[in-house]
């Protein structure tokens, strides 16, 4: 009988592992690229990525399965990133660079130089946005979330995503051609 609980418990531990290992290969990317986007560091969005699977797994139970497991798991990366600036802007200014880390790594060396500027002015400009226009365009961009799914992890209507995430890109484009006015 003992031995019997004991391989019911291995075969669900199995199988509670591959499925953990499955959301985590699913999910992973979206999941950093939110977090690089929204933090622009390569080595601590990886460690913050970390940390949105280890409070998935630890807060699994909580998990509503009429919501898609990718907002789920971009609503815990905003906490986990929300936690992480809060305790770095104490210290410092965060820095808009390493960019290119997000950028494919099957650039030709000239695409990646010109990204790697456009990045940076893009980057630089994200900081004349609110937070809250900053939050859905790394949601929108980074994730490639549906507004619907923005709305339900943010807890405001679906009209509301898009009309900020409108003039959210509206200021960052004005913005990209003073910008480039002003270089010339």
């Amino acid at each position: 009988m003992v031995e019997t609980i004991g391989r019911k418990m291995v075969n669900i531990t199995a199988k509670m592992d591959c499925s953990l290992e499955l959301m985590y290969h699913q999910y992973h990317k979206s999941v950093y690229n939110y977090i690089a986007f929204r933090i622009n560091n390569h080595h601590d969005a990886e460690e913050l990525a970390s940390d949105v699977f280890v409070k998935a797994i630890q807060g699994w139970k909580s998990y509503n399965q009429n919501f898609p497991l990718e907002g789920w798991l971009i609503g815990i990366a905003k906490n986990v990133v929300t936690d992480y600036l809060r305790k770095t802007m104490r210290r410092k200014i965060l820095p808009f660079e390493d960019i290119v880390e997000l950028v494919s790594a099957e650039k030709q060396p000239e695409e990646v130089v010109v990204i790697n500027e456009e990045s940076k002015k893009l980057m630089s400009a994200m900081v004349i946005l609110r937070d809250k226009e900053r939050q859905i365009l790394s949601m929108k961009f980074a994730t490639e979330l549906k507004h619907s799914e923005i709305a339900e992890i943010l807890n405001i209507s679906e009209s509301h995503v898009g009309v900020t995430a409108h003039r959210a890109m509206t200021k960052l484009r004005k913005f990209m051609e003073e910008e480039n006015a002003n270089e010339k």
